[in-house]
This record gives structure tokens, C-alpha cells and sequence, in this order.
């Protein structure tokens, strides 16, 4: 199988006298303007090849794309028929799914704006609170919500929106329409261009109520437009897709869902998610499906990663025509890429294909992306076709401003915010901080170094930066240690805790039981993990970055307080905050005991945890 193709290097790198270094991609080729354009499109040029597929029980249930326009017509007229106004919302709460994807865009052909939100926040107070907030914010005037959700939700008295029911995404295409209907409909479509706004994505809110981010159309087309130019093998055959990334988050909605709609690929709905309760339904969908692109994040390839390994079926099935394996939202550990490698040069004869990208939200998933081969994990690349970076040094590391046809125009309502967002030459600040991988050579891109608003400064001053210790640390467990938070803000040292791939955990490490009852593996498994904190501890002997205690957390985070978002990484401000009771009790520990130690936390009963019962 020949390498995918990918386009050169070509950054552009200026220096100005207020030490900003300004980064610059190559320029962006013409695009069509919406993604209603793409859709009808590949109606026309492949009106029979499978758009999306959703299971439906051993079978998959599938649309194609001249279907799908159809469809998509039909409901747009029947949302005109129940006077839906130009440049009102739609409130979209659903998982991924054929419905899902047919009425966003409906509602898109004739200006409608979508806000896709997640139903898990339907089974919490606090989701409900968030869901109520943005009811009062956006005040929806349709709201729809998946047929397997039993009863709608009470969301205040902002809730006056016209519920759809699900039944009539179904009746839509087989409704009579008049003639006056069908123009009102050419009409609205004809209005909807680059500026349109087509949705509003919600920040995770970890600092406050979560920001609205206004996407348009052209930022939508433009981000496709800038990752063909780069990965131009997706220009060379339709890409097929097998995807869990949920479309209320900028990743799988922005990115996933666009980039199939964009080539004419296929996209298969998966179902399941980086859990030890949901990683089977992903491997029985990828062994079945053999995408082509494949986008996970480090939680989801670490889970798939103890099936690839003991079944040589299922690791042919997964890589047998892969093009490239794309990684984000967090460092992937060295280990892991290198199993991986391994596991793909058995099945097919080369190294892995891997890739990383970086963005926002606010800059429609991606900013930079690696198109050309990398060295190790933690790279992003260079800017996009279309957009420059601006960087300012930052303690040794810069904090970067981006600007392109992909950055969002500001936040819905919220002038302040959006003022402050972007600085004097409307660049918009990302909040993020990246260092370069070769300082001499531009074209070799930028290495994410994690969130500015998560550095912290130890009681003695000194600033500490959580991504690069993650990173690191990560480097020594593998993917054994799923994830990891750095505490420490106005203390004099550092803790961590981990989070286990309970998979690789019970399979390398549980062993018989001793004469007392005890499985073996627990011991070995500290052991294990005690070398790993040396030999990082070894390399890394500030106070800054060394690390006096491990915690090995028995309770998964907790999507419905926060702590883990929809893509799967962990807000680290809402972890510190719930278990403040489990970080004082570990300092505690480090004070009365010296050298670094890791022990399993105590007392956490939430979720079961196969070691903990060793």
C-alpha cells in the first residue's frame, strides 16, 4: 500500500521587535461557501454511495447521499410549514445519529441555527441546570430531542420553544407540499451564504457558565478546504470513517461529520466510547467497518489497545487499509505508540501513519496539524492553508494568538467576552502555550505544552505547567495510566493522580492469589508504577516538575460533574475542586512520609476497579 499523500512543508516564520514571533501557512484555495453546496454536490456525483450508517441491531441502517438531500429538503419544507424564522435556534438534543444529521441540516438550508447539546446532561441536576441556562440564553424557538429519551425536560420558564416530535423527521419526505411552500424554501436556501450562522458550540465552561461560540458557514467550509490542501490524500478516494466523537463538540461535529461530508465519504456511527463499560461496541463496529481515517483521542486508543493486541483478527481488520491514525485533546504516551507501531507493521508490513492536530472550539476543531512524518508524540505541526499564528514568549514556552477564515467572529451575547478574546491586531487568543520541536526549523512544526489557564504557581513562586508533566510522566507509565492531574497550586510540591486502563491492568498484572487471599498483581502493579515516578523523578528534579506523591483514583471522573468532557479529556480546575478532600488527605500522606509513594486512594466505592480488588 503506497503512503498517503501530503503536501509540503511551506511556513513562513517573521520576527518582530516586540519579540512576537509571527508563524504564517500557506495560502487557502478557493472553497464552496456551505456545506449545503458539498451535499448537493455529491448527490449529484454519487448519488448512491452511503453518506452515514447507524446500527440497528446486528445490520447497519444507512442513508445515501442523494437520499439525504432529499430527506434534508423535506424536513426543511416541513419546518417552513410550522413557520420556523430566519435566524432562530434550534435546540438539538441528541447523540450522533441519521436523525441528528438530517435535521441539522435542515435546519441549516434555511437559516435555522443549530445548538447541538449532549443528552448525558439530561440525567443530572447540574446537565439540567446547564441545559436551562442555555434555553435562557439562546431562547430556542425549536427544540427536538431523540425519540429513546422517555420524558422532555423541564427547563424553565425561558422553555417556549415548539418541541419537534421525532415521528416527523420520518413523515417529512412523504408529506405533500404545495408549490408555495417549495419557493418559500428555494428562497430561504438561496439567502444562506459564507456569513450565515449555521451553529452555536458551547465551551466546557470551566471557568464559569460556558461560552456560545458562533460558527459560520464559511468557517465550516474553510476548515475542510485547509486540511485537504495538507492531507491531500483525502482528495484521492471517499474516506470512511467509523467515529464515536460526539457532534455537539466541536471535534466530531466540525471536524469528523464535515470532513465526510466535504469528500463524499462514509461515515459509520459508532456507538460505543473510551470506557471499560463501552470499548466492546467499538470493536465490534471497527472490526466490521476497516475505516480508512481513524480519530481517537489518547483514553480511546489506550482502551482499544489491549483488544488489538490478543485478537490478530481484529488488529487486520483495523489496520488493513487505514491511511492515517489521528490523535488530539491530549499527549499520546510514547508506549502506546510504539504497541501500536508494532501492531501495524505486523499486519501490514509499515510503520503506523500517525497524526495530530490542535484548535479550539472557537477556531472550528483545528489549527495546526502534522502533515508530514513526526517523531514522537505531543506535535501539532504548523498553521493551516489560510491562518498565522502570532507567539509570544511565555517563561520560556509562548502563548499562542491565532487568526484565519476559520476563527469564529466572537461569543453570542457576550461583547465583553469577545472583545477580550482577540488582541489589538485580531488575533484571537487561545489561551494555550506551544514551543517549537526543532527552534531552528520552522517546518518542523509546534509541540502543544497545555493550557495557560492551568499553570499555577507553587507556594515558593515558581510557575508549574501541568501539560508538560502529563506528557512526561506519560512517557514512563504508557498507556497503562490512562490520564493523569497535576495538584499543587500554593503548596510546596507536587501530587499526581492517575487513572489505570483497567484492561491492561487486569490482563498484565492480576495474578493468583497468595496465602492470604491477595492477588499477586497488585503488588507488581505499584511496583510497576513506583518505577515509572523514580525514572521520572530522575529526569525531572525541580521543585516545578518532580513529583512526591501518586494517587491511583478508584472512581472514573465524573462526566456529570464536570470532570471529563464530551471528548473525553479531564477538566482539571473541576477535579481539584470535587476532591479536595482526596488531594488534603495525599499531602497529608507526603508530609509524614518521605520519598515519593504510590498507593490506591481509599474510600472511593463509586465504580469497581480491578486491581482494587486485588
Amino acid at each position: 500500500m503506497s503512503s498517503p499523500r501530503l503536501a509540503p512543508a511551506a511556513t513562513v516564520m517573521t520576527h518582530r521587535a516586540d519579540d512576537a514571533l509571527y508563524a504564517t501557512g500557506q495560502p487557502l484555495r478557493p472553497y464552496p461557501q456551505t456545506l449545503l453546496d458539498h451535499l448537493d454536490a455529491w448527490a449529484r456525483d454519487a448519488p448512491d454511495r452511503v453518506f452515514l450508517a447507524e446500527r440497528d441491531g446486528e445490520a447497519w441502517r444507512t442513508v445515501r447521499y442523494a437520499a439525504t438531500r432529499e430527506r434534508v429538503h423535506a424536513i426543511a419544507r416541513r419546518l417552513l410549514q410550522d413557520g420556523a424564522p430566519v435566524d432562530s435556534t434550534l435546540l438539538l438534543i441528541d447523540g450522533n445519529s441519521i436523525a441528528h444529521a438530517l435535521l441539522s441540516l435542515a435546519a441549516m438550508a434555511i437559516g435555522v441555527i443549530v445548538v447541538p447539546v449532549s443528552p448525558v446532561h439530561l440525567h443530572s441536576a447540574q446537565g439540567l441546570a446547564r441545559i436551562a441556562s442555555i434555553v435562557q440564553r439562546i431562547r430556542p424557538a425549536l427544540a427536538y430531542m431523540a425519540d429513546a429519551i422517555v420524558s422532555r425536560p423541564s427547563l424553565g420558564e425561558a422553555d417556549t420553544c415548539r418541541w419537534l416530535p421525532p415521528e416527523m423527521l420520518a413523515g417529512a419526505a412523504t408529506q405533500e407540499t404545495d408549490d408555495g411552500l417549495h419557493a418559500l424554501f428555494r428562497e430561504r436556501r438561496a439567502r444562506i451564504d459564507g456569513d450565515t450562522w449555521a451553529k452555536f458550540l458551547l465551551t466546557s465552561g470551566s471557568t464559569g457558565l460556558p461560552k456560545i461560540v458562533i460558527h459560520t458557514q464559511r468557517m465550516l467550509c474553510a476548515q475542510q478546504q485547509q486540511m485537504a490542501q495538507l492531507w491531500q490524500f483525502l482528495e484521492d478516494s471517499p474516506p470512511v470513517l467509523c467515529d464515536w466523537l460526539p457532534w455537539n463538540h466541536t471535534s466530531g461535529g466540525n471536524n469528523s461529520f464535515n470532513m465526510t461530508l466535504r469528500n463524499g465519504g462514509t461515515l459509520f456511527i459508532d456507538e460505543g466510547r473510551p470506557t471499560l463499560k463501552d470499548i466492546g461496541q467499538s470493536v465490534r463496529n471497527l472490526r466490521e467497518v476497516s475505516p480508512t481515517w481513524y480519530t481517537n483521542v489518547p483514553l480511546g486508543y489506550a482502551a482499544l489497545l489491549p483488544y488489538l493486541e490478543v485478537d490478530a483478527s481484529f488488529a487486520d481488520a483495523f489496520f488493513r487499509r487505514l491511511d492515517l491514525l489521528v490523535y488530539g485533546g491530549a499527549p499520546l504516551p510514547a508506549d502506546l505508540w510504539r504497541r501500536m507501531d508494532a501492531l501495524c507493521r505486523r499486519c501490514t508490513g509499515h510503520a503506523a501513519r500517525w497524526a495530530s492536530g490542535w484548535g479550539l472550539t472557537e477556531t472550528t476543531s483545528t489549527s495546526a496539524i502534522t502533515h508530514f512524518e513526526t517523531a514522537g508524540t505531543g506535535e501539532i505541526g504548523v498553521p493551516l492553508p489560510g491562518m498565522s499564528f502570532r507567539l509570544l514568549p511565555r517563561r520560556g514556552l509562548y502563548a499562542v494568538a491565532v487568526k484565519g477564515p476559520n476563527v469564529t467572529p466572537g461569543y453570542l451575547g457576550d461583547e465583553e467576552r469577545t472583545r477580550e478574546a482577540f488582541d489589538d491586531e485580531g488575533f484571537f487568543r487561545t489561551g494555550d502555550l506551544v514551543s517549537f520541536v526543532d527552534p531552528g526549523n520552522p517546518d518542523a512544526g509546534l509541540r502543544y505544552e497545555g493550557r495557560s489557564s492551568d499553570e499555577f504557581k507553587l507556594g515558593s513562586g515558581i510557575w508549574v505547567v501541568p501539560g508538560r508533566i502529563k506528557a512526561n510522566l506519560l512517557s514512563h507509565t504508557g498507556p497503562l495510566v490512562q490520564d493523569v492531574v497535576v495538584a499543587g497550586p500554593g503548596r510546596l510540591q507536587l501530587v499526581v493522580f492517575l487513572w489505570l486502563n483497567a484492561e491492561l491492568a487486569r490482563r498484565d498484572f492480576e495474578g493468583p492469589a497468595d496465602e492470604r487471599g491477595q492477588a499477586a498483581g497488585r503488588g507488581a502493579l505499584l511496583r510497576f508504577l513506583e518505577g515509572a515516578l523514580a525514572a521520572y523523578n530522575a529526569v525531572h528534579t525541580g521543585s516545578s516538575e518532580s513529583i512526591v506523591r501518586a494517587c491511583v483514583l478508584l472512581e472514573p471522573p465524573s462526566a456529570a460533574f464536570g470532570e471529563l468532557t464530551d471528548k473525553g479529556t479531564i477538566n482539571q480546575r473541576r477535579f481539584l475542586s470535587r476532591r479536595a478532600v482526596v488531594v488534603e488527605a495525599q499531602y497529608a500522606h507526603a508530609a509524614r512520609q518521605a520519598g515519593a509513594v504510590v498507593e490506591f486512594a481509599v474510600g472511593e466505592s463509586l465504580a469497581p476497579h480491578p486491581v482494587a480488588a486485588c
